[in-house]
């Protein structure tokens, strides 16, 4: 089992597709507020909404893809830790210290 790192990379490209769906919301906001024609208006606030439900969007496959990765992350270590402790329970006693002066008991 290994972690599963196309899911932390899709979580950095996910979230950098959100700026720019809340820089467009930010955009149409501005536009609307100096626009006076009702088509534009309604245009304007149609698309402020979509990119913004975009924006978020991203953000929420972002957090789902970071919580995938971080269980996957959390199972691969506690694997580690119990192979760990199996190879240190099945390991050779070590040694006894060797007596002052070298000599063999």
């Amino acid at each position: 089992m290994k972690p599963d790192f196309p899911k932390l990379a899709w979580a950095t490209t996910s979230s950098s597709h959100a700026p720019a769906y809340f820089a467009q919301t930010a955009e149409h906001a501005l536009a609307l507020l100096r626009s006076t024609n009702p088509a534009d208006r309604q245009y304007l606030s149609n698309n402020m909404v979509h990119d913004h439900a975009t924006g978020r969007g991203c953000l929420r496959r972002t957090s789902e893809a970071l919580r995938d990765a971080a269980e996957e992350l959390g199972a691969h270590f506690g694997f580690q830790r119990f192979l760990a402790q199996l190879t240190r329970q099945e390991s050779p006693p070590a040694p006894p210290p060797p007596t002052p002066g070298g000599q063999p008991r």
